[in-house]
């Protein structure tokens, strides 16, 4: 689905105004004649920047990783709560489905940006609804999968296998699951929020003097576009570590194995994910400078993002002094247990 929107946005770009091929006869309404009509151009946008981070990456990056190779890794012989794990996939499919069916409704799918700002999102078509109500669901199998992901790691490692012992890539999962635990309910507010906007006729994100079509909007008042912003971004912005650390846990554990040696620094890069993860929740305003904040809070905000390079830096710096002095190998990891394996024995 996301490949395929990814094609039309990127027909869009360099042909615009042109008919699509072969695709642009299955749109129907949304591409009259086979051109991309503007407001379902936004609706691809959209979906598509949804549809990567919280339906691609971070399943993938968390969720099949983190499920396959963390018990492998702590020798557990399973995930702590296998229901538990089971039910965090179920909440997840509803949410992709809930998300997806949208495209099916009157006016189409969620046109207001994978950020959801509001009051646009607020007075948009019906798919903004469904939007909502697939994030809700999204967010619910992160938290269980979070949870269950902390309780493993801290019941289930093998005898003797203390913290200090545990693999790189485990404690990459360990700060991810916290950072899932804590920021992912500040999305979960504001969706609620946003849905009683929308269905209950409250303000919380509509400030007065609002103007749609030409016409005074009653329902508005009071209300504060910037509390989405913040309540979004104070998510969105460890959600960037989301996705970032556990690729950095898989690529340590790649190069630790075809380096043949020990990851350097190994206990300054554990201490450098903690302080990346505590930092992540201090510098979400960075996206916000052009909403008008103060010179004290913007200060503070660009202190703290330049502060956070610095653990990212000494990660990326570890990683590569690792390199340095091993027998490193750069064939193919393979395993003679795969179907069709062409390994080729020892590796030089």
């Amino acid at each position: 689905m996301g490949f395929v929107l990814v094609l039309i946005i990127r027909w869009q770009h360099a042909y615009a105004g042109q008919p699509l091929p072969i695709i642009g006869g299955w749109l129907g309404g949304n591409a009259p004649g086979g051109i991309l009509l503007p407001e379902f151009y936004n609706q691809l946008g959209a979906m598509h920047g949804t549809i990567m981070v919280f339906l691609g990456v971070v399943p993938l990056a968390v969720g099949a990783f983190g499920n396959y190779v963390l018990p492998l890794q702590i020798g557990a012989p399973d995930m702590a709560f296998p229901r538990l794990n089971l039910l965090s996939y179920w909440f997840y499919l509803a949410g992709g489905l809930v998300m997806l069916a949208s495209f099916f409704t009157p006016g189409g799918a969620a046109g207001s940006g994978w950020t959801s700002y509001a009051p646009l999102s607020v007075v948009a078509i019906d798919g903004q609804t469904w939007w909502l109500a697939g994030m809700l669901l999204i967010i619910m199998s992160s938290l269980l999968g979070a949870l269950n992901f902390i309780t493993t790691i801290v019941q289930l490692r093998a005898p003797g296998l203390t913290w200090f012992r545990l693999p790189f890539f485990v404690w990459a999962q360990f700060v991810t699951a916290f950072l899932l635990l804590l920021a992912f309910p500040a999305l979960q507010a504001a969706a609620l929020l946003q849905g009683m906007d929308r269905l209950a006729g409250t303000s919380f994100f509509m400030p007065s003097g609002l103007v749609v079509s030409g016409q005074p909007l009653e329902r508005a008042g009071e209300g504060s576009a910037l509390l989405w912003q913040h309540l979004f971004w104070f998510l969105a912005h460890p959600e960037v570590y989301v996705l970032v650390l556990p690729a950095l846990g898989i690529i340590a554990e790649i190069i630790a194995n075809n380096t043949r040696k020990p990851l350097w620094g190994y206990r300054l890069m554990v201490y450098s994910l903690f302080v990346l993860g505590f930092l992540s929740f201090m510098v979400w305003a960075h996206h916000m400078f052009l909403t008008g904040m103060g010179t004290t809070i913007s200060a503070f905000f660009q202190a703290t993002t330049m502060i956070i390079s610095i653990p990212s830096v000494v990660v990326l710096s570890a990683l590569i002094l690792s390199l340095y002095g091993g027998s490193i190998r750069f064939n193919t990891p393979c395993s003679s247990r795969w179907p069709f394996s062409q390994c080729s024995g020892s590796a030089g």
